[in-house]
């Protein structure tokens, strides 16, 4: 049986690295052609080639970076059975979102991966990685995911929530899509491989703000967010969607100026409501769109993306609130 055809991405981070035996520093690899060397079982079982597409860590990444990977991934589509990014673990949720709505209607998957620790470090998380990411980039997946130790992830809901070798990684309101153990147990709200047609746009506006409500926030913040005249802004709010009156009347401005305004919630498992309570109705009526229970990093990315599709404010509150990609509970 031919072996999966499997393009590896290379964008950056710490699996890149390798710690020098003589200095003690850790220091980035001198070319793709090492990480061979180190997965030699692993490339029997598959057809491996290798793109380097940047080496950065992960606190560099920026949109310019998602636009790239994603027509990389564009212009190679019909050559690979699947995708496996290679990326820096801190701002990997933004990425995977990213790439979750500049690539809609994926028929195989898009796997990110990272590390920890160097990839030639023996009892670091390097290898297994790398091994468990091309293992899921074979599965009968097909959206993009996240995929650090024997878990699979959506992509769109994945968090960094530790400095673990084991669960760096997690989605708090939904399961993963795949697990490896002795075998691989596949869940059924995944996205499965069929015939779709790739609909890539990578696009996303930088000009947004994120504003996150803590009872010492002044006035004088928040005008001085509305002096940069935003094209959209992200509210972290208490619980279910609540902040303090006193802050109506910015909010009223905001509107007023026809900035979208995206609320989501400060806690980690928690969803906005925004009929749940009378203030809540007044946000609503404000023209407050809901967050509902998307991760911080996924609201902030499709907002960006978002602004880049329509500039009308009812299609924006449409785009925003509705599931494109599994990002969140209608």
């Amino acid at each position: 049986m031919a072996r999966s055809r499997i393009a590896l991405l290379y964008v950056g981070g710490s699996i890149g690295m390798k710690m020098n035996r003589k200095t003690g520093r850790i220091e980035p690899i001198e070319s793709l052609n090492e990480i061979h060397r180190f997965l030699p079982e692993l490339q029997r079982e598959v057809a491996l080639k290798f793109f380097s597409l940047n080496n950065v860590g992960s606190s560099e990444v920026t949109p310019q970076d998602w636009k790239e990977i994603a027509e990389t991934i564009e212009r190679l589509y019909d050559d690979f059975d699947g995708f496996v990014v290679v990326h820096g673990t801190n701002t990997m949720s933004y990425t995977a979102a990213a790439l979750s709505f500049a690539l809609q209607g994926l028929s195989k998957p898009v796997i990110l991966t990272g590390a920890l620790l160097p990839i030639n470090d023996i009892a670091g998380d390097g290898r297994m990685n790398f091994v468990y990411a091309i293992r899921a980039a074979q599965l009968d997946i097909a959206e993009v995911c996240v995929a650090l130790g024997p878990r699979v992830l959506r992509g769109c809901r994945a968090k960094k929530v530790d400095q673990s070798l084991f669960e760096t990684f997690d989605t708090t309101r939904i399961s993963p899509l795949a697990e490896f153990n002795i075998g691989v147990h596949l869940a059924d709200h995944r996205m499965v491989r069929r015939k779709r047609q790739l609909s890539a746009h990578a696009a996303f506006d930088s000009h947004v703000s994120v504003v996150t409500l803590h009872p010492a926030l002044e006035q004088h913040f928040l005008d001085a967010v509305l002096s940069t005249a935003p094209h959209g802004i992200l509210m972290r709010a208490y619980g279910s969607g609540m902040l303090p009156e006193r802050l109506f009347p910015w909010l009223r401005a905001v509107t007023g100026q026809r900035i979208p305004i995206v609320m989501t919630s400060q806690t980690i498992r928690g969803r906005v409501e925004l009929h749940q309570f009378r203030k809540q109705i007044t946000l609503e009526q404000f023209g407050v769109i809901s967050g509902k229970d998307m991760t911080f990093e996924c609201a902030l990315v499709k907002l960006m993306w978002v602004l880049t599709q329509t500039t009308n404010h009812n299609r924006i509150r449409e785009l925003m609130e509705k599931s494109l990609v599994g990002e969140l509970e209608e």
